[in-house]
């Protein structure tokens, strides 16, 4: 899932829109991996486990939204004006 993550975020780049890939970056690191590290171990009485298994969720949902938002931006555009070689 960090490969469609990667691809996401270099697409966004390619096309100008640094903003948008510091942003899914931020997303997986500060706003997704921090709760679950703190409420996975606590809420399904995890352990470290729940510490270990916040990366990989992280890297699922971060990585799925990031390359879903691309193919929808890139889509869009595409439409928009087809005559565009990227």
């Amino acid at each position: 899932m960090m490969s469609l993550q990667f691809a996401g975020q270099a697409v966004f780049v390619a096309l100008g829109k640094a903003k948008q890939a510091v942003f899914f970056s931020l997303l997986r690191k500060v706003v997704i991996v921090i709760p679950l590290t703190l409420l996975l171990p606590r809420l399904f009485q995890l352990g470290t486990k729940g510490i270990f298994l916040a990366e990989p969720i992280s890297n699922f949902i971060g990585g799925t939204a990031c390359f879903t938002t691309m193919l929808i931006i890139v889509g869009a555009e595409l439409k928009k004006n087809p005559d565009t070689k990227f």
